[in-house]
């Protein structure tokens, strides 16, 4: 007869606990407490599926507090709270850590476009024309007007950087990779201006950064790109290697050395160092054609908000949990994309582009 033992019954709570912590699988750690009571009991009173999230995806660890609404029932949890807290929160705390584990675990095969709006750029050459927001269109030129691309002003010193600032499509994303493709300039026969060679205007390195505002003020951006957005205004809980990029003009790939998780939904692209001088007034520039951010919007089963005091709430849906598994690429509707994101980034581009051409991007 087989003599079946409960560790946990054996060995003071803490020493349970220490061995719950070698599971670093999100999905052992949920079916752990599937296996009996006491496991159960253990893996929540201790809170370690919390604590398995905030080792994996440390961002989160500045998220105050989360509001669950369930069936039009809200309820907020204080996360940062050391004041003992009953079963009832303890067991909420669990679930909603385990349904956060189990999205960001899931398979991003394909990843999705995650960025929504151009917040703005550290310079522009001729705004419109070449204004940022034309890096969320795909295509490189038009049939009848020329280029479609951004460009920073001149400068004499190759190593003047230069930034662009995205707003990503929900408050809480994860990004595994940001493509860009330079600008190459080409001949387009009634244009006053153009220079031979077909020129790429590309960056020497390319870096990227991740956060959210300091204030509830910054949090709300509005669709009308900024002029010189300041990047003091915002808390970078992230910031990627420097990548070479090539001056090329093609979409190069720039991946992230691990999924990353993005609380705030503001993506800085750094633009360092120029390779391309102009002929005509001997200054060198930047200009890119496109730049996409490829991974996975949480919402619309997580969402961030902030408080007039700057602390971060983390807004919980659990109906629409199944929704965002459902609508990944591939399997489903584009549900968690947001679609206030997306009328504001096809208002962005209505507003730059003239009619006629705004209409052959969205046809």
């Amino acid at each position: 007869m087989d003599i079946r033992i409960n560790f946990v019954d054996c060995f003071q709570s803490d020493v349970a606990n220490d061995i719950f912590k070698f599971l670093d699988d999100a999905a052992d750690l949920i079916r752990a407490t599937a296996v009996s009571r006491s496991w159960r009991h253990t893996v929540i009173a201790n809170g370690l599926c919390k604590k398995l999230c905030l080792r994996k995806f440390p961002p989160f660890a500045s998220i105050a507090c989360v509001v669950e609404e369930n069936e039009g029932i809200i309820k907020i949890l204080d996360v940062l709270s050391k004041s003992p807290v009953n079963w009832g929160t303890l067991e909420r705390q669990h679930n909603i850590y385990c349904s956060l584990l189990r999205v960001l675990a899931t398979p991003m095969t394909p990843p999705r476009e995650c960025i929504a709006v151009a917040v703005g750029a550290s310079s522009t050459d001729r705004d419109p024309a070449e204004n940022v927001v034309n890096t969320l269109i795909p295509v490189d030129r038009y049939s009848d007007w020329g280029g479609s691309y951004w460009s920073s002003a001149g400068h004499s010193d190759p190593n003047v950087p230069e930034h662009i600032l995205y707003r990503l499509r929900t408050g809480i994303c994860i990004l595994t990779e940001i493509n860009i493709r330079p600008f190459e300039v080409f001949f387009v026969a009634r244009l006053v201006f153009w220079e031979p060679g077909s020129p790429v205007y590309s960056a020497k390195c390319v870096r990227f950064k991740l956060g959210h505002p300091k204030s509830a003020a910054d949090f709300y951006i509005d669709v009308r790109t900024l002029q010189k957005p300041c990047v003091d205004k915002y808390v970078w809980t992230y910031t990627s290697p420097e990548f070479p990029m090539t001056q090329e003009s093609c979409m190069q790939q720039f991946k992230l050395p691990e999924p990353v998780v993005c609380i705030g939904g503001l993506l800085l692209v750094e633009l360092l160092g120029r390779v391309q001088k102009e002929e005509i007034n001997g200054l060198f520039y930047i200009c890119l054609g496109h730049v996409r951010a490829l991974g996975r919007p949480l919402g619309p089963a997580f969402n961030l908000e902030m408080f007039p005091s700057g602390e971060l709430l983390l807004r919980y849906c659990p109906d629409a949990i199944d929704s965002v598994l459902q609508s990944f690429p591939g399997e489903g509707t584009n549900n968690s994309l947001g679609f206030v994101d997306i009328a504001r980034g096809l208002h962005q581009i209505g507003e730059v582009l003239p009619f006629h051409l705004a209409e052959e991007v969205f046809h």
